[in-house]
């Protein structure tokens, strides 16, 4: 409440106590003077103007407490109302608060994840060169093994091939060799000849180039062997 409004309500309440003195004295008086017989028309005159007059300012002052009332409930209903925006904007920062954070908390997620996946494609791309160059190597000890297996197979098939001619040229070089040897005793038959120890010499020539061979294939597979077990 202003100054001045205080000035008026106490101006007011100054000639609603004076006027109230004026009526409590004048009904004194009136009732002296009526005991007494005395005219009391004019005293009555002015305690009614000053009664309507008091009345009038009261009824200023009841208009007057009225605006400043109604006056007080427009600034707390204002004032309600902005503390009501304001606690609803609050309540929704607060919401975006927790939804940003939120947010924040997803992205830091997402970033040790990815660094993780970075990591792990790192290992990964590690254990792939890896893995490609120990299957490179398998692949080529898989076919310097078969290449092996193929040559062990085939140095086993000249063996046996040598080997029976081995054996199939042995009752020859027997016969020739006996044959010969009865040509150089003198003790011949008439079919024994010098062709006999010629065949026979031939068949030991063969035959020594057949162990030559034979020699040199149990060499190589023993080698081969040796390849493929290592």
């Amino acid at each position: 409440m202003s100054s001045s409004t205080t000035g008026k309500t106490t101006k007011r309440n100054w000639k609603l106590s004076l006027l109230l003195g004026l009526l409590a004295g004048g009904a004194l008086g009136a009732g002296i003077q009526h005991y007494n017989n005395v005219p009391v028309t004019t005293a009555y005159s002015t305690l009614k103007s000053d009664y309507q007059s008091v009345v009038d300012e009261l009824n200023k002052e009841k208009l007057s407490v009225k605006q400043l009332t109604d006056e007080k409930a427009l600034l707390v209903e204002s004032s309600n109302q902005k503390l009501d925006a304001l606690n609803l904007q609050l309540d929704q920062q607060k919401v975006q608060l927790e939804q940003l954070t939120q947010q924040l908390t997803n992205i830091q997620k997402q970033q040790e994840t990815t660094q993780k996946l970075v990591v792990t494609k790192k290992k990964l791309n590690k254990e792939v060169v890896a893995l490609k160059t120990k299957t490179k190597q398998q692949k080529e000890v898989i076919d310097n093994s078969n290449v092996l297996f193929e040559q062990k197979s085939k140095t086993q098939h000249d063996l046996a091939v040598v080997q029976r001619q081995i054996v199939a040229l042995s009752p020859d070089i027997k016969k020739a060799k006996k044959a010969c040897a009865e040509f150089k005793s003198g003790n011949s038959w008439n079919w024994v000849s010098q062709k006999d120890c010629d065949n026979y010499a031939d068949f030991q020539k063969k035959l020594n180039t057949l162990k030559a061979q034979e020699s040199q294939l149990k060499q190589s597979l023993a080698t081969l062997n040796k390849k493929i077990n290592a």
